[in-house]
C-alpha cells in the first residue's frame, strides 16, 4: 500500500526553485521508521534541507475472532444486590477488542443463566457450541456448584465442558473463578474458593487450554472489585474481568504481520543548511516552512 504525504514547499531563493527528496510520495515504505529528506535548490544553487520521519505499522490481527462466554450470573452480569446487573464482561470485552483490531470484527457472544451449576452447563454445552459454532470457548462457572456444596461434582463437570469443547474443534479460555468478600454472608464460599482455583488450575494445565487467572486479578482489591453483596463484582470488577480476558486474548491469538504495512504517520524534524551561491559566496538559505505530513492510506 503506497505511502502519500505532501512534499516541502520552499520559501524565498531564486527563482525557479526545486524541491526533491529522497523518498517519493506514493511509494511503498517498509514496516519501521523511514527518514525521508527534502532539498530545495535556487536558480543560484543555494540549498536548504529538511527531513521528516515516515513510521509504517501493520494492523493488528486476531488468529480467532468469534468467542463464546459461558456461565452463571457472573457471566450475565449480576452485580451487587438482587436483580442488579450491569453491563456484563462479554461486551465489554467485544468492545475493547474491536478497538484494537479495527479491521476484523471480533464478536463474544453470551448464553449464560443466572444460578447455573456446572453440572448444568455440562448437560447444555454440547447443544450451545452447534448452534453459536464459537472458535474460542470462555469458560468461568463453579461458585454455584460451592454454594451447593458440591465443589467435587462442580470441578468435575468444568473438566468435562473442556473435553466436550475440545472434542468439537473448540478453542478453551478456562478463568478461575472470582473471590467472595469473607467474613459476611458467603464467608464458607469465600474460604473455599481459593482451594477450587488451585483445582481449575490444574485442570487447565491437564488439558493444555489458556488459563485466565480472574480470581487473581479481582482478589487483589476484593473492596473494589467485589459488590455489596459479597459475591458478585462490582461495575470495577465486571469491568477487569474483560480487561482480565482481553490481555489473555491478546497473548493467545495476536497475530499481527510483521511484513506488511497499513498506517503511516509522520513526526517531522526541519532544518536548513546554507549552500555556495554561484557568486562564490554564502546565500540567504532557503526554508521549507511547509512541515511533511502524511496522509494515512
Amino acid at each position: 500500500m503506497p505511502v502519500t504525504f505532501t512534499v516541502p514547499t520552499a520559501v524565498g531563493g531564486q527563482a525557479p526553485v526545486t524541491v526533491t527528496c529522497t523518498r517519493t510520495s506514493g511509494s511503498a515504505f517498509a514496516l519501521g521508521s523511514t527518514v525521508v529528506s527534502c532539498t530545495a535548490v535556487d536558480a543560484l544553487a543555494r540549498q536548504a534541507s529538511c527531513n521528516f520521519n515516515v513510521t509504517v505499522t501493520a494492523a493488528p490481527r486476531l488468529s480467532k475472532t468469534k468467542f463464546l462466554a459461558f456461565g452463571d450470573s457472573i457471566t450475565v452480569g449480576r452485580c451487587n444486590g438482587k436483580d442488579t446487573f450491569c453491563p456484563p464482561y462479554s461486551g465489554r470485552l467485544e468492545t475493547l477488542l474491536r478497538a484494537r483490531y479495527v479491521r476484523q470484527t471480533p464478536t463474544v457472544q453470551n448464553v449464560s443463566v443466572s444460578g447455573r451449576t456446572a453440572a448444568q452447563g455440562e448437560d447444555l454445552l454440547p447443544g450451545v457450541l452447534s448452534s453459536t459454532a464459537p472458535e474460542v470457548l470462555l469458560l468461568m462457572m463453579g461458585t454455584n456448584d460451592i454454594n451447593g456444596g458440591e465443589s467435587a461434582e462442580g470441578l468435575e463437570s468444568l473438566e468435562d465442558m473442556v473435553i466436550i469443547a475440545k472434542g468439537q474443534g473448540r478453542t478453551v479460555m478456562l478463568a478461575t473463578i472470582v473471590p467472595a468478600r469473607p467474613g459476611g454472608p458467603w464467608d464458607a464460599t469465600a474460604r473455599a474458593i481459593p482451594a477450587f482455583n488451585d483445582e481449575v488450575r490444574a485442570i487447565a494445565a491437564r488439558h493444555s487450554v489458556v488459563l485466565v487467572d480472574v480470581f487473581a486479578a479481582l482478589n487483589a482489591d476484593i473492596a473494589r472489585y467485589i459488590g455489596t453483596d459479597d459475591l458478585h463484582p462490582s461495575e470495577a470488577g465486571h469491568q477487569l474481568i474483560a480487561e482480565t480476558f482481553y490481555a489473555s486474548i491478546r497473548s493467545a491469538f495476536d497475530n499481527t504481520p510483521t511484513d506488511a504495512f497499513t498506517v503511516a504517520s509522520s513526526a517531522p524534524q526541519s532544518g536548513w543548511v546554507d549552500g555556495p551561491s554561484r557568486q562564490g559566496g554564502i546565500g540567504t538559505p532557503l526554508r521549507p516552512v511547509v512541515a511533511p505530513r502524511v496522509r494515512r492510506p
